[in-house]
C-alpha cells in the first residue's frame, strides 16, 4: 500500500510540474510581455520587448480618401471634436491617442497620427479602435455616421518599427453609443451598409524611453 501511495504521489507531482511548465510557456509566448513598472508610489502594467528590454507603445496612422465628405471644420467650440477615435478594451472605452483632428494630405488621403501606451489586453489582442464622424445640426439632433471598428491583433512576434498593412474596419456599429454596444458585447446589427470611402488604419510598435508615456 505504501509503495502504491508513493507512485501516486510521484505521478501527481510529475503532472503538476508538467502543467506548470506548459502554463509558463503559454504566458511567455511571443516577443512582448506585460510587466509591472513599480515606483515608490505606483504599480502599473505596461508592455516590454523581451529582446531589447525596451518598453513599447503602438503608433498608428489613420487615413481616409479626400473623396469622403467630412465636417469642416472637424472641431468647433460648440460641439468639440467631430472626428472621434476611441480605444476600447474589455468592458472599457477611452479617448484614443489621436494627436489632433488637424490632418495632413498625402497621396489623395487625409492622414492623422495616433499613439497609445500598450498594456496587458494589447498583448493578447483584446483591444480595438473605433472611428466615428458626427454631424451637428442647428436646431436638430446630431447625426452620427456608422462607427468603424478596427480590431488590433495580438502583438505576438511583430518586429518593432515596421508598419503593418493598411486595413479597413472589421465591422461597423450604429449610433452615438456604438462604443457602449461594443464594450458590453452587444451583437452587431445584422445588416451593415457598405461605406463608400472607409477609413483605413495601419500600425507599428515603437520603443519609448519612459513606460506609460507617449512620445
Amino acid at each position: 500500500m505504501a509503495l502504491s501511495t508513493q507512485r501516486v504521489f510521484r505521478t501527481t507531482a510529475f503532472w503538476l510540474a508538467y502543467a506548470t511548465i506548459l502554463g509558463a510557456c503559454s504566458v511567455q509566448r511571443g516577443r512582448y510581455a506585460a510587466e509591472h513598472f513599480r515606483t515608490t508610489r505606483t504599480n502599473f502594467v505596461f508592455v516590454r520587448d523581451r529582446v531589447t528590454k525596451n518598453w513599447v507603445n503602438r503608433r498608428c496612422e489613420l487615413r481616409v480618401s479626400l473623396a469622403r465628405e467630412l465636417p469642416n471644420p472637424l472641431q468647433t467650440s460648440e460641439s468639440g471634436d467631430l472626428l472621434s477615435v476611441q480605444l476600447m478594451k474589455p468592458g472599457t472605452a477611452q479617448t484614443g491617442g489621436l494627436r489632433s483632428v488637424e490632418f495632413e494630405t498625402r497621396d489623395g488621403f487625409r492622414l492623422w497620427a495616433i499613439e497609445d501606451v500598450l498594456d496587458e489586453p494589447d498583448v493578447d489582442g483584446h483591444t480595438s479602435y473605433q472611428v466615428q464622424v458626427s454631424w451637428p445640426r442647428a436646431g436638430a439632433e446630431t447625426t452620427y455616421e456608422p462607427a468603424e471598428i478596427f480590431h488590433l491583433p495580438a502583438l505576438d512576434d511583430q518586429p518593432p518599427n515596421s508598419w503593418g498593412p493598411w486595413v479597413t474596419a472589421d465591422k461597423t456599429r450604429e449610433g452615438a453609443l456604438a462604443w457602449w454596444s461594443e464594450t458590453t458585447g452587444k451583437p452587431p446589427e445584422t445588416t451593415q451598409q457598405p461605406i463608400a470611402h472607409p477609413f483605413e488604419l495601419r500600425c507599428e510598435i515603437v520603443f519609448t524611453d519612459t513606460p506609460g508615456v507617449v512620445r
